[in-house]
């Protein structure tokens, strides 16, 4: 082989070699990265791709000769009534998704997005409208509630501790009131909203309320929890009753008494609509319905083609059960929507399936919420600040001590010189635990002696690391010292300078990079340091690592938070140090040559 080339063939096997090292070094820190914004369930059962959002049927509506698949991943389908051929999607990428239908736009509310209008003509967002909702933890909402009347649009939210509807007026974008909706059986969380009359049925999470809009007053609390004791989740009016269902099943009520007359259903039920005089109720493997008129019931199960992993229907497969969360009649046509944004067609007259189709699959999830989640959960800015108040005094403290005892035994000999230097290194080889206990002693007898409080205190933590941190930058500035040639010094001597204007006009300057690597090494180290942060800090000086450790015990089987944690924790420490990579090389090689 030539040499030119044998030379660049091994210049490249280096580069490879070394490409490799760096891809192996930043694999830990880029998968804390990625589970950081994963879900905390994918984490636990070892997924190793993004998941996708949760594409569960709806809403369906018609319109037209358009077929309307609302999907609970804010996946809004358009399909062609007839073929059930997509003819348009967009995704608002959304959770906790509640939809609402009119003459020109869909509507969609959300825990993370608020209130979002979609064209029905072109299904682009046209706007998206800021709700005056109190601050929310958006992980911790567990479903919007939207629904029309008196031309107005009223929004909810079920979340711990907001007792609240907002009505919007869509005509002239605005929210006209926000009604407070305490109550006796307070606190409540809001599940769903009937208009009925002049009146707003409310289901609550303890029972139903009777709500007068014009008035915006409570005018009635009816206690249903022996009924569905975790919530009225869905509300309709059928025959002069109101159809309440929940996990416990379905009731029919009577809206003059607020008294239960009639159990219709007695599992957990999905979803819930009303066509005429008919309740369809959806169950955990098909769809029950009530007849009004005569009270009697009938249903069907096995309903719905089996999917594939992606989603899609499989269209020779066997009629399975399903849930079942939407419906839809046109005709003798029912649209029956379940998991996977999969629609099932039942012609009521032949009594069978006779077409199948399957929205597209939900978005890829990135949850970004993590990290909102997590500055609410715990005090991260109180944690992420102290960290920086007493890491930074810290490394100031020690590079100001150190530079000057390291230019002093790099550049003269005094008796002692050399056991002193001795010295500083022995200190490195005792175990950094076996100082704990003395220095927690002292903290405290200290505080007895003088009354001033040191333990849990920003200059009892600033102290400590400096004074242990002190001696190894003693000894790494040294060499750097010993590098500068002692000739500069002789000649800006000669010229008329001070000892001390030595120093500062000439050593130091050409110190710089040294300093700033042992800096940077004092720095990584306090703020990374557990032990003594763990016994000497309080509530208030709590740095990240006890932060992270107190998250941990608090949240052991939240691996996304924690993940989501140890990131803001990383970021910082890596932007510093790639800001001061040219110091640190330089400050390397420079105290590599001498001393």
């Amino acid at each position: 082989m030539p040499y030119y080339l044998k030379k660049k063939v091994i210049k490249w096997a280096v580069h490879l070699v070394m490409i490799i090292m760096l891809l192996v070094t930043l694999f830990p820190i880029g998968w804390m990265m990625f589970c950081s914004v994963k879900e905390n369930l994918d984490i636990l059962i070892g997924k190793i791709p993004l998941s996708r959002a949760h594409n569960n049927t709806h809403e369906i509506f018609a319109d037209h000769d358009s077929l309307w698949v609302l999907t609970s991943d804010g996946g809004i389908n358009k399909w062609d009534i007839k073929s059930l051929k997509e003819t348009g999607y967009v995704s608002a990428q959304t959770s906790s998704t509640h939809y609402l239908f009119d003459k020109d736009y869909i509507w969609v509310s959300s825990a993370n997005k608020g209130l979002l209008r979609f064209e029905k003509n072109n299904i682009k967002k046209s706007k998206e409208f800021k709700m005056p909702l109190p601050e929310l933890d958006k992980a911790k909402v567990v479903n919007t509630t939207l629904v029309s009347g008196w031309g107005k649009i009223y929004l909810t939210v079920q979340y711990q501790g907001y007792e609240g509807l907002i009505e919007f007026n869509p005509a002239t974008e605005k929210t006209t009131r926000v009604f407070d909706l305490t109550n006796k059986l307070s606190p409540t969380q809001i599940r769903s909203l009937l208009p009925v009359g002049g009146k707003m049925w409310i289901g609550l999470d303890k029972g139903l309320m009777k709500f007068d809009i014009k008035n915006g007053k409570v005018e009635a609390v009816y206690d249903l929890s022996q009924y569905l004791p975790i919530g009225v989740a869905r509300l309709k009016a059928v025959g002069g009753k109101i159809v309440i269902s929940g996990n416990n099943g379905a009731f029919l009520l009577d809206p003059a008494t607020g008294k239960v007359i009639k159990t219709l259903y007695a599992d957990n039920v999905l979803g819930l609509k009303v066509f005429g005089d008919k309740a369809y109720i959806g169950t955990n493997r098909g769809y029950k319905i009530y007849d009004a008129k005569t009270g009697g019931m009938a249903g069907h199960e096995m309903l719905f083609r089996q999917v594939r992993a992606d989603g899609t229907v499989i269209k020779d497969s066997e009629f399975v059960p399903s849930d079942v969360s939407a419906f839809l009649k046109v005709g003798e046509k029912l649209y029956i929507g379940t998991t996977f944004g999969r629609i099932s067609v039942f012609n009521e007259k032949l009594n069978k399936v006779v077409d199948t189709s399957s929205a597209r699959q939900g978005h890829l999830v990135i949850s970004w919420i993590n990290y909102v989640d997590m500055w609410k959960n715990v005090e991260f800015g109180l944690y992420l600040r102290n960290s920086f108040l007493i890491c930074g005094l810290a490394t100031v403290f020690a590079m100001m001590l150190s530079t000057l005892a390291a230019y002093a035994l790099s550049r003269f000999d005094f008796p002692g010189s050399k056991v002193f230097s001795m010295a500083i290194l022995a200190t490195q080889m005792v175990p950094g635990m076996m100082f704990l206990l003395p220095t927690y002693s002292n903290f405290v007898k200290m505080t007895e002696f003088t009354g001033i409080p040191i333990k849990g205190t920003f200059y009892g933590m600033v102290f400590v690391y400096s004074v242990f941190y002190v001696p190894f930058s003693i000894w790494i500035l040294r060499g750097f010292f010993a590098a500068i040639p002692a000739e500069l010094e002789e000649a800006s001597r000669i010229d008329g300078c001070s000892p001390l204007q030595v120093f500062w006009y000439i050593v130091l300057p050409l110190a710089v990079p040294g300093i700033i690597a042992t800096g940077v090494y004092v720095f990584l180290t306090t703020w990374d340091e557990l032990m003594f942060a763990w016994v000497l800090t309080s509530a208030d000086t709590m740095t990240i690592p006890v932060g992270i450790r107190n998250f941990v015990g608090n949240y052991q089987n939240r691996f996304d938070l924690i993940m989501a944690a140890a990131t803001v924790a990383t970021v910082p420490v890596m932007i510093v140090f790639f800001m001061l990579q040219k110091y640190i090389v330089k400050g390397l090689t420079a105290g590599a040559v001498k001393g």
